[in-house]
C-alpha cells in the first residue's frame, strides 16, 4: 500500500462560501469532498446543482456524498419526498451518494422495533434510489440512544436485500463509541474519520469533541484506518470534525495538513 485517499466533509467550513471550501481542498491536494444540508452554508437550498458541479469539475474535485437524509429509518411521506429531492439534486450535481443518518433521540429502544424500522426504510429507500445513479450510505451512530448503533445490524439487512446500491459508512468516532469490533470492508462505501483528545477520556463524548487525528487521539483511529487500508476497502477517508474550536482556528490548513501527514506516516509501509 502506497497512499491513502483523503476527503473533506463540509462541516469543516460550515459558515464559508462553497468556493472557499473548494480552494482549501485544492490547496490541501484533496480530490474529494462531502457537502451538507444541515449547516449555515446550505448548498442544497442556495446553489444550483449545475453550478456546484461545474465548480468542482473545474477544480478536479469529486463530490462523494450529500450528508444527509436525517431520520432515514423513520420512514414516511416527508422522508420519501426529501430523498427524491436529494437524489435529483445529486444526479444533476454529479454526486455519488446520499448519507443515511438514523433517528437519534432515544425513542426507539426495542431491538425488534429497530430491526423492523431499518428493514422497512431500506426497502423504500431502494425503491427510490433504483431510479437514479445514486448509492445510499447507511451510517450507524454509536451513541447509546441511537436507533441504529451497530454496523452489524445494518450489514445484516443490506445483505438480505442483496443490492449493490446500499453501503455502510464506517465512522471511526461512532465505531469507538459503539464498542464494535467487527469491520465490514466489502460493504463499506465511505469512511468518516475524526479524533478525540485523551483529555476528554472521563466525560460523555459528543460530536463537538471531534477534531483532527494526532498522537493524543483516544479513539484508536490509526488502528481502525490500518484495518480498513489493509483489507479490501479502497475508498476515501473523509475528515469530519465537528469541533467549533478547530473550525475557528486561523491556521487550520497547517493543522489539517499536519494531521494527514501524521496518519500517513503511521499507517504506510
Amino acid at each position: 500500500m502506497n497512499s491513502i485517499s483523503f476527503a473533506l466533509n463540509q462541516i469543516l467550513f460550515p459558515d464559508s462560501p462553497f468556493e472557499n471550501f473548494i480552494s482549501f481542498s485544492k490547496k490541501l491536494n484533496v480530490k474529494a469532498i462531502e457537502i451538507r444540508n444541515d449547516i449555515k452554508t446550505n448548498l442544497i437550498e442556495e446553489n444550483d446543482p449545475i453550478k456546484v458541479r461545474n465548480i468542482c469539475e473545474e477544480n478536479s474535485i469529486k463530490i462523494l456524498s450529500i450528508n444527509a437524509l436525517q431520520k432515514f429509518n423513520f420512514w414516511n411521506k416527508d422522508r420519501e419526498k426529501e430523498l427524491i429531492f436529494l437524489c435529483k439534486y445529486a444526479d444533476k450535481a454529479n454526486i455519488d451518494s446520499i448519507v443515511l443518518v438514523p433517528l437519534n433521540d432515544g425513542s426507539i429502544n426495542s431491538a425488534k422495533e429497530q430491526m423492523q424500522l431499518l428493514e422497512q426504510s431500506l426497502k423504500n429507500i431502494l425503491r427510490v434510489i433504483n431510479d437514479f445513479n445514486i448509492f445510499g450510505l447507511v451510517e450507524p451512530l454509536g451513541f447509546s440512544h441511537s436507533s441504529l448503533r451497530f454496523k452489524s445490524l445494518a450489514a445484516k439487512v443490506i445483505n438480505n436485500y442483496q443490492s449493490n446500491k446500499l453501503k455502510i459508512v464506517h465512522d471511526t468516532f461512532h465505531h469507538a463509541l459503539a464498542g464494535e469490533n467487527e469491520f465490514f470492508p466489502s460493504l463499506t462505501g465511505l469512511v468518516h474519520i475524526s479524533g478525540v483528545s485523551n483529555a476528554y477520556k472521563n466525560i460523555k463524548l459528543l460530536d463537538s469533541h471531534r477534531s483532527i487525528i494526532d498522537d493524543k487521539d483516544m479513539l484508536g483511529n490509526i488502528n481502525q484506518i490500518k484495518k480498513l487500508c489493509y483489507s479490501n476497502y479502497q475508498g476515501f477517508f473523509s475528515l469530519e470534525p465537528f469541533s467549533n474550536t478547530l473550525v475557528k482556528e486561523k491556521n487550520i490548513f497547517k493543522i489539517v495538513k499536519k494531521s494527514f501527514n501524521y496518519i500517513e506516516s503511521n499507517i504506510l509501509d
